[in-house]
């Protein structure tokens, strides 16, 4: 038992006194945490109730965030009497309508893409600053490390790519394809 208390890092959930944040970083941490639940509790309404829900939300650093079942604009123009109906979600041929999760999943890969990008750059940036010459793809390659041949044959991919999108934009601007 004793071994259990040791080994444990977090406090736990704690009931917390609602009163505004001062430091700026703990505001932005629980405005995000508190978004994501917020719009999680609305999709789980709407779900489970058939409820039309929107919420519209600014973030300390003045971004909008957006939910809204069947629509954000739909719920609003409905409220102002607008629209006094909703009309169905337009979905392309018979597709279902993409959930609030399912393109947070989207965004998670996407920057998951992202970061994998930027560690590609940025290694072969290192790699420049490494060989310390503009004509890298000169060196002598029996005297690279593995990691080295690796970063060459990167730089070397996206030397080609960037090249191939040069080449068709000029074969455009001169009328070839």
């Amino acid at each position: 038992m004793e071994a259990l208390k040791q080994t444990k890092k977090t406090t736990g959930r704690k009931k917390i006194e609602i009163k505004k944040l001062v430091n700026e970083a703990n505001k932005q941490v629980t405005f995000s945490k508190r978004r994501a639940g917020m719009f999680k509790k609305a999709s789980e309404l709407c779900i489970l109730c058939n409820a039309c829900v929107a919420i519209v939300v600014f973030s300390p650093a003045d971004k909008l965030f957006c939910f809204g079942d069947p629509s954000t604009e739909a719920v609003v123009n409905r409220y102002l009497k607008v629209e006094p109906e909703f009309e169905p979600v337009k979905t392309s041929k018979g597709k279902k309508p993409v959930s609030c999760e399912e393109h947070n999943r989207k965004y998670n890969e996407a920057m998951k893409v992202l970061e994998l990008e930027k560690k590609k750059k940025a290694d072969v940036e290192g790699l420049a600053k490494v060989w310390g010459r503009g004509e890298w793809w000169n060196e002598e390659i029996h005297e690279m490390s593995v990691e080295q041949l690796e970063q060459f044959l990167v730089a070397i991919f996206d030397l080609r790519s960037i090249l191939l999108k040069r080449a068709a934009e000029i074969m455009m601007m001169h009328g070839m394809l």
